[in-house]
């Protein structure tokens, strides 16, 4: 049973999440465009992960500086640079490096995929991630 893809993620708020299922994500034979950078059990962590997800929700909307996103997310410095590296890692989020108005450079963070998408099966849980399109 395949659950449909996500553009945005909501949960309830909760510290941590673990998942049971050590499936490696499988590209579709159908989108060229798959990755599988993070493996489905890490996937399910973050999705899980009330922080993760509201700074998921705030780069739907527009691509932010971490400081944009303490300050829209109301949430410390480290939990956000914490969340974003993982973030990261997991090829869920990208940073790009852009000028300040004061002609300063920094980091600025956007969504690297437009939808995750989780099926169930005998053999558990796999999670795909499908790429957003390239940025102009």
């Amino acid at each position: 049973m395949m659950t449909p893809p996500l553009t945005s993620v909501e949960t309830e708020p909760n510290e941590s999440t673990s998942a049971s299922s050590s499936a490696q994500p499988t590209p579709s034979a159908t989108d060229v465009a798959d990755t599988t950078s993070a493996d489905t059990e890490t996937l399910l962590a973050l999705l899980g992960d009330a922080y993760a997800c509201r700074l998921l929700t705030a780069l739907d909307e527009a691509p932010l500086t971490a400081a944009d996103l303490v300050d829209r997310c109301e949430m410390s410095r480290p939990t956000v640079y914490r969340r974003l590296d993982r973030l990261t890692d997991a090829g869920l989020v990208e940073a790009t490096c852009s000028l300040s108005a004061s002609g300063h450079h920094q980091q600025e963070y956007h969504l690297a995929v437009e939808t995750v998408a989780f099926s169930l099966s005998a053999g558990g849980v796999d999670g795909d991630l499908h790429e957003a399109p390239p940025r102009c």
